[in-house]
């Protein structure tokens, strides 16, 4: 557990792209104590690396606050709202207000550029792991007759019931992805054809 767990994981998902996805879900799922140790250790070897200087901290906060903008946007705004976010933060007006502006904006941003099927495939995207997690491997609990329950749903519950609960969970787990491939598509094709009216200020 020496490598970055950040490094490590975009490495696998430059390299594999999209298969990476259930090989981190079995990874949390099998050995989460694993995941955990080693994420705890990455975070504080990251802290400890930080350059603590106010000109350091003002540039890393600026990035965050960018980060929470779509990247269409980021290319034709986001070296003109670095500048407004530096000189508010050196003005004094860096409290907690700006980063509540900054979100709500980015969050309208994001909503205008991807419309509510947009909005719909990211929280389908963002959730689906758990009907998948709790579909998929209280199945293969089942199947290899294991005694585990941990944290799956199904397996707490009466045998009547455990096999229509991880086939709904199953069911659940396709329809978000279904849907979330569908919205994806769409709002792919409105980002074509989307025109940013103006920068935020």
């Amino acid at each position: 557990m020496t490598g970055d767990y950040f490094a490590v994981w975009t490495k696998l998902g430059e390299r594999w792209g999209w298969r990476v996805v259930p090989l981190g879900l079995l990874f949390w799922v099998v050995l989460w104590p694993v995941g955990t140790v080693w994420l705890l250790v990455t975070a504080l070897q990251r802290y400890l690396a930080l350059d603590r200087s106010s000109e350091a901290r003002t540039e890393r906060r600026v990035a965050r606050l960018l980060s929470l903008y779509p990247g269409d946007w980021r290319a034709r705004y986001g070296d003109e709202l670095a500048e407004l976010l530096r000189e508010a933060i050196r003005d004094g007006r860096g409290g907690p207000g700006l980063t509540i502006n900054v979100v709500r904006e980015s969050a309208a941003t994001h909503t205008s550029i991807l419309g509510r099927r947009g909005v719909v495939a990211v929280a389908c995207c963002s959730l689906a792991w758990l009907p998948i997690a709790q579909g998929f491997v209280p199945l293969a609990i089942k199947l290899t007759h294991g005694t585990s329950r941990a944290w799956f749903l199904a397996l707490y519950l009466p045998s009547a019931y455990q096999w229509p609960v991880i086939a709904a969970m199953i069911a659940v787990a396709t329809l978000m992805l279904a849907v979330a491939v569908r919205a994806t598509v769409v709002c792919n094709r409105r980002r074509q054809s989307f025109e940013i009216s103006e920068p935020w200020s």
